[in-house]
């Protein structure tokens, strides 16, 4: 008996709100790691961690490169995280 809006306030939203955010976990982690998608796609003087990763890497200054991945790794982590304890998060 209640409005379309009010129903996917009340019922909608919270029933996909795991799968959402397994979702945007799943997708950040794809395109934190995703270097040749950013090689391609990033705008002019931007580096992500990947990039910095690789540029340090190739020119085999790997104590420059270690922060960077290092970040790279916790961030990879962290939505892993998010996705195996999401259960946890009522």
């Amino acid at each position: 008996g209640r409005p379309p809006f009010a129903t996917a306030v009340k019922v909608t939203i919270p029933l996909i709100g795991k799968g959402l955010m397994a979702g945007g976990a799943l997708v950040f982690l794809t395109t934190m790691k995703e270097l040749p998608a950013t090689l391609v796609l990033r705008p002019i003087g931007w580096e992500t961690l990947s990039m910095e990763v690789y540029s340090r890497t190739s020119e085999g200054l790997w104590q420059a490169a270690a922060l960077p991945a290092l970040c790279l790794g916790l961030a990879g982590a962290l939505s892993v995280a998010l996705i195996c304890f999401r259960d946890g998060l009522d």
